[in-house]
């Protein structure tokens, strides 16, 4: 296989199971359950941007205004 075109005739030949196999094996990471679907990871991805620091519940914050208004 030489070009593009050669690659995606050959994927498009594969039947859908085989596909899905090559797309997880392609993007390396383990494949899912039946049924499940894999979530991202929330609280890491916070403490990647924020670090350690502990933000205020800006919900509770809007609340306690309003009440005092």
């Amino acid at each position: 296989m030489r070009t593009l075109t050669e690659i995606k005739t050959a994927i498009m030949a594969l039947s859908a199971v085989e596909r899905a196999k090559l797309k997880i094996w392609l993007s390396d990471q383990p494949e899912p359950k039946p049924g499940r679907m894999a979530l991202p990871d929330q609280a890491a991805r916070r403490r990647g941007i924020y670090g350690k620091t502990v933000l205020p519940n800006m919900v509770l914050f809007e609340r306690k205004s309003k009440l005092l208004q």
